[in-house]
């Protein structure tokens, strides 16, 4: 560990000034770091000295290195280099400024339901993208998980991940992956895959929620032997507030029999991202409950009173939510709320209304029947007949007030219209809220953190702002108000100026003073550095101190002095005084070790920027020397003296001569010459030997011929890895041998890491693949199906129609889009009948058409038929004899959910009715209007014409007349 911290403030490779150790693992040395081309801070992991030379340790370093190279997912650590030396062998990682899963559990004890699921929402998404690459990662658990400041989680360590055209890594304590988390096949020793990851999710899951592993004992061997044969004891008998859904998740991801597992990585991402959206949910498994019960029939075994019945299978494929979590808080992510529910619910009670209205009326007329049909009875003709005279009269009246105020006692109020203030980017206040409250809104909130938003400040609302109709004239509205975690942390400010700090530190309810010092390589009022420091924990309120650099208004650089024939010191404390920047490249020569021999720009330029990039060329003292005649001694001899001389030894071949066997017959510099030291000399020998190669020339950063040439013609022999990279197609990214290194025997290997475009796609070895398996690959990876032959000529035990031959060998990296032609075993014959593949799903049509063998091309539509279901294809269902691997095109529907509200005007009531359902609106409030226009057609709207709005929006029109 010592020799780790002795690292601190060196440069490694040229390129990365190392700041700090992070930490110190089994096999590796984790450093923080300063990306000196770059300018970023990096993690650069280091294998421990004690495995140099431990084949399956650095089996283990090169495959995580490659692992995580093929991917890129904003949920999985991202690798930006790679250095496989034999003294050293490091990758340079993207610096994570978090704690893992594990740290965060240890603290948390027990994490509330919704928070777990997001974090394994995205630990499934970087699964999914794994996956996707053909890379099973082998060893998910909290300590490979790390979890960010704002939520986000990153997976880890690929060690031990299983990777396509790899060098596998056998099944040994340290391999196969922590006990606690590992799928059964691992435990058994059998083949993993990316069911096994997805076990390990489940195990993650289930500690997550219940505070408890699913299997312990005292030894790993008994842990192991639980994971093959028992069932784990239900999350909800742990954690009985629990959902239902959420154990079940867990128990079909850990179920023993791969085939009972989610069927892969985006299966449970739904599953997960529907119980988020739906607590209530109880999933089925789209069968029978099994006679006997296993862990399949527990999953079945709910009342289903909770809520909605969902077969796992049948999820729709929606929009996975981008969920954010407050770190430290227990507040669960809100759901999405539709924006037309006040909408609806004021049509409900609008109805309602209605029905109590007309109940009213119908309880008046039976009262009237009953009225008239009640017979008189007289004793005395004379007074009943004034008595009844004087009470119809009376009744008369009481019928009256019946018909005119009765009705009204019955009448709810008239709906009302309600325009909704668009809220969002105000600040939240009590000012604010006594304001809102007078105008009729109900209001409740929620506190929702998001980064980079001012505290206390509206960041979203429920409904969205717009006409809304109510019932009593109210507003119940929800607002997302921005408020900040206890573990709220200094923003990156560096160089800024206090004004622009200022305005960013208040977002983050942080306040700011200014101190003003010098600093030679800063700009006037920029930023140096603050206390406390950037990256600190703070609390909200705290007030962080703005180191400033102080200077006189600087518009240009001095005149440039002149520096040749001074020491490199002085010669920078100079140019610095005079407002320019230095760098140095040194220069053999005969000079004083440190002058300056040249600067790059003239002495008394004027006129140039501040900080101005001036390179000096120094000495390194380097005396020269007389190279002796070496031919005819021996090859011992002559590195000897060589060496002794101050030169160094080249390659060594051997030739057939005349002169005595191995001894010099030849030398690349003549004798009698002056050479400085630490020149390169060549030696030819005389007879036959093993050669040596010249010192290992430096070909970073060279195409890969000329690398290739320069290493062949040095004596060694080539072996390109590919990368996909952000830099120039066909460049060396690194070399495994360190450069000037010498001694290697002619022909060793070196191996080259060059770079292709970040788009190319890796092809698999697809032998043995079945047809419809290679056309499913050739899809997913964005290639192209070239020629489809056919042979008799194959191996035994060939299955019938398996990949025996392809035009583009597995391991090689092509652009999109590549023709990758395939030979397969047996006779030739045609594609199915086309199936119909209407109305299904995406992948569902997919795999359809690719086992009927056929190739497929997806195009999307924004309709409103189903998401994501076929709706045209372009060959017609039942076509058949048409060549294996034939294209169909499918058109998949993206599913519209607004629409754009069309100019009424001119249009009659009937018209508008129509249009607005077929665009899936409604027809709000109808009013007249006198007008010069046509009567009875539109003459004003709202919303406008040309407004965006969501399905159901209501649409208010005014006539022109005098109406009804």
């Amino acid at each position: 560990m010592d020799k780790y911290k002795g690292f601190i403030g060196k440069i490694l490779d040229g390129r990365y000034k190392i700041l700090d150790l992070v930490g110190v693992g089994g096999m590796a040395v984790v450093l923080k770091a300063e990306d000196l081309v770059m300018d970023r801070v990096v993690a650069i992991k280091i294998l421990n000295d004690q495995y140099n030379g431990d084949e399956q340790a650095e089996i283990r370093f090169i495959n995580e290195s490659k692992a995580v190279a093929m991917l890129s997912n904003k949920n999985i650590v991202s690798v930006y280099d790679v250095a496989i030396f034999p003294d050293i062998k490091y990758i340079v990682m993207e610096y994570l400024d978090g704690i893992t899963l594990r740290e965060y559990m240890d603290n948390k004890k027990l994490l509330p339901w919704k928070e777990a699921c997001v974090y394994v929402l995205q630990i499934l998404r970087a699964l999914e993208h794994a996956h996707g690459k053909d890379v099973v990662h082998r060893d998910i658990k909290p300590q490979n998980i790390i979890l960010l400041k704002n939520g986000e989680v990153k997976v880890t360590d690929f060690g031990i991940a299983k990777t396509p055209d790899m060098t596998d890594i056998p099944v040994t304590d340290k391999a196969i992956g922590t006990v606690y988390y590992i799928s059964p096949e691992q435990a058994s020793g059998k083949e993993t895959s990316f069911a096994s990851d997805i076990y390990s999710v489940g195990v993650v899951l289930y500690e997550l929620v219940t505070g408890e592993l699913p299997f312990t004992a005292d030894s790993p061997v008994t842990v192991a032997m639980m994971q093959i044969n028992d069932i784990p004891k239900p999350p909800l008998d742990i954690n009985p507030s629990l959902p239902p859904g959420v154990s079940q998740i867990i128990l079909k991801a850990m179920s023993k029999r791969i085939e009972d597992r989610f069927k892969d990585s985006h299966s449970m991402l739904k599953a997960v991202d529907y119980v988020i959206k739906n607590p209530g949910v109880v999933f089925s498994d789209g069968k029978e409950p099994p006679s006997e019960k296993d862990e399949i029939g527990d999953l079945l075994d709910f009342d289903g009173k909770h809520g909605e019945k969902v077969d796992f299978n049948m999820i729709s494929t929606g929009e996975i939510g981008d969920y954010v979590i407050n770190i430290g808080e227990n507040a669960a992510p809100d759901e999405n709320k539709s924006p037309n529910a006040g909408n609806r619910k004021g049509n409900a009670k609008n109805t309602s209304a209605k029905e109590s209205k007309a109940k009213s009326s119908d309880k008046i007329k039976k009262s009237r029947q009953r009225r008239k049909e009640r017979p008189s009875h007289s004793v005395f003709p004379i007074i009943s007949g004034v008595f009844f005279a004087f009470m119809i009269v009376l009744l008369g009246f009481a019928g009256y007030l019946a018909i005119k105020w009765v009705p009204s006692l019955f009448e709810t109020e008239k709906p009302k219209d309600f325009f909704v203030r668009d809220l969002t980017d105000l600040k939240y206040t009590s000012e604010l809220r006594k304001e809102l409250e007078e105008q009729g809104y109900i209001i409740s909130v929620t506190e929702v953190y998001r980064q980079g938003m001012g505290f206390d400040v509206i960041v979203d609302q429920d409904p969205a702002t717009g006409n809304k109709r109510t019932s009593d004239g109210k507003c119940r509205i929800t607002l997302l108000i921005n408020k900040y975690p206890d573990d709220l942390v200094v923003p990156d400010i560096k160089y800024m100026t206090p004004s622009e700090a200022e305005k960013i530190l208040k977002q983050y309810n942080l306040y700011a003073v200014t101190v003003y010092i010098t600093d030679r390589y800063a700009n006037d009022k920029q930023i140096i550095y603050t206390s406390p420091e950037i990256g600190s924990f703070v609390e909200a309120g705290t007030t962080v101190t703005l180191y400033v650099c102080k200077d006189i208004e600087i518009t240009e650089a001095k005149t440039l002095p002149n520096v040749v024939g001074k020491t490199v010191a002085k010669a920078t404390e100079e140019l610095e005084n005079a407002y320019y920047l230095v760098t140095v490249a040194y220069e053999n020569s005969s000079k004083p070790d440190g002058q300056v021999l040249a600067q790059d720009i003239p002495a008394f330029t004027t006129g140039l920027s501040p900080w101005t990039m001036v390179t000096l060329t120094v000495s390194h003292k380097t005396d020269y020397i007389l190279v002796e005649n070496y031919i005819g001694l021996t090859l011992e001899a002559a590195k000897s003296k060589i060496t002794s001389a101050g030169f160094k030894v080249g390659g060594v071949i051997y030739e057939t001569s005349s002169k005595p066997k191995n001894t010099v017959i030849s030398q690349s510099v003549a004798a009698d010459t002056s050479s400085a030291a630490g020149t390169v000399i060549d030696l030819v020998l005389s007879g036959e030997g093993v050669g040596i190669a010249s010192p290992v020339p430096d070909v970073r950063g060279k195409t890969l011929s000329a690398a290739s040439e320069a290493l062949t013609r040095a004596g060694y022999v080539v072996e390109v890895v590919k990368q996909p990279s952000e830099e120039s197609s066909d460049k060396v990214l690194s070399q495994s041998l360190t450069p000037d290194k010498s001694g290697y025997p002619r022909g060793t290997k070196i191996v080259l890491t060059v770079s292709v475009a970040k788009d190319y796609v890796k092809t698999s070895d697809l032998k043995g693949y079945t047809f419809p398996q290679a056309l499913k690959y050739i899809y997913e990876t964005r290639l192209s199906l070239g020629e489809v032959l056919f042979t008799s000529d194959a191996p035994a035990q060939t299955s019938p129609y398996t990949v025996v031959a392809q035009t583009i060998g597995g391991g090689t990296y092509v652009p999109p889009d590549t023709k990758v032609g395939v030979t397969l075993y047996g006779e030739p014959r045609y594609a199915e009948p086309v199936p119909n593949v209407m109305g299904m799903t995406e992948s569902g049509a997919v795999k359809a058409l690719c086992d009927a063998w056929y190739t497929v091309q997806v195009v999307y539509e924004r309709t409103r038929d189903i998401d994501g279901a076929v709706i045209k294809q372009n060959t017609p269902f039942g076509t058949t004899d048409l060549p294996p691997g034939s294209k169909v095109v499918i058109t998949v529907c993206v599913a519209e959910t607004t629409a754009e509200v069309p100019d009424f005007t001119g249009k009659t009531l009937g018209e508008v009715v129509d249009i607005l359902y077929e665009l899936n609106l409604e027809l709000g409030e109808v009013s007249y209007k006198s007008s010069d226009k046509k009567e009875d057609t539109v003459i004003e709207q709202s919303p406008i014409a040309g407004t965006e709005v969501p399905f159901g929006t209501y649409v208010d029109i005014t006539l022109s007349g005098e109406g009804d």
